[in-house]
């Protein structure tokens, strides 16, 4: 047996993590979230990324559609919502404003998952707190890069997470997702250049970090595609 046990177990421990108690009691925290906490995430974003009308953007690990929610507010996306829980897709499908979101079912970080989407699908993939939960982070780089449009870029949002963040039925998998307790925001970048991105830029979301509601640190990390083909070690 693999030291950690296979993908599709710990895929299978994640849906069952998440049944209606467990994204009911994440939904109600998400609709605790003010327009104040929106604009905060929004100013950390325009610090290092600028979104532009018409753009195609995918996120991934969308959950309830806390990010969507965000995004949804600046004119002129086309927005497409990557989520494997049923639950979770439900409570963002329910959501008025979140309406003309496409929601697609499925996980991101095996090989296989690159069949969802057609190569050079979007123009930005976005994810928050996704990293830290994810079983193969380079499988998953890959793929975004596929998804992605040459020049397209990645913003991806996470938290520098303790061991004892990881608790209750949650406990378990620290020892599972290689970064589940990273207390850099070093790893990120490293990993998606291993790929073939080009780090753009890697900082603290210190707006959203200053907010009352805020519960952990958070980073944001701006990647870009390449325009030009690179080594085949990255396909």
């Amino acid at each position: 047996m693999n030291w950690r046990g296979s993908q599709a177990e710990s895929r299978r421990r994640y849906l069952v993590k998440y049944d209606a108690e467990e994204v009911d009691r994440y939904d109600a925290w998400l609709l605790q979230r003010t327009r104040e906490d929106e604009d905060a995430c929004l100013a950390d974003i325009a610090s290092a990324f600028q979104f532009q009308p018409g753009m195609s953007v995918l996120d991934v690990g969308a959950g309830a559609g806390t990010l969507c929610r965000t995004l949804a507010l600046i004119p002129g996306l086309s927005l497409t919502a990557l989520e494997p829980s049923p639950a979770m897709r439900a409570k963002l499908q329910a959501k008025h404003e979140l309406q003309d979101v496409v929601v697609v079912d499925g996980f991101c970080d095996s090989d296989d998952d690159r069949l969802l989407f057609d190569q050079a699908a979007f123009d930005v993939i976005v994810s928050r707190q996704l990293a830290n939960g994810l079983f193969d982070p380079l499988a998953a780089f890959r793929n975004w890069r596929d998804w992605l449009k040459p020049g397209g870029s990645v913003l991806l949002i996470d938290g520098l997470f303790d061991r004892t963040d990881w608790a209750g039925r949650w406990q378990e998998e620290v020892d599972v997702l290689p970064q589940s307790a990273c207390r850099t925001m070093a790893m990120v970048p490293y990993l998606l250049e291993q790929v073939g991105f080009q780090i753009e830029s890697v900082g603290l979301m210190n707006a959203t970090n200053a907010m009352s509601s805020a519960t952990v640190v958070r980073y944001l990390v701006v990647a870009s595609k390449p325009t030009s083909s690179i080594r085949s070690r990255f396909v």
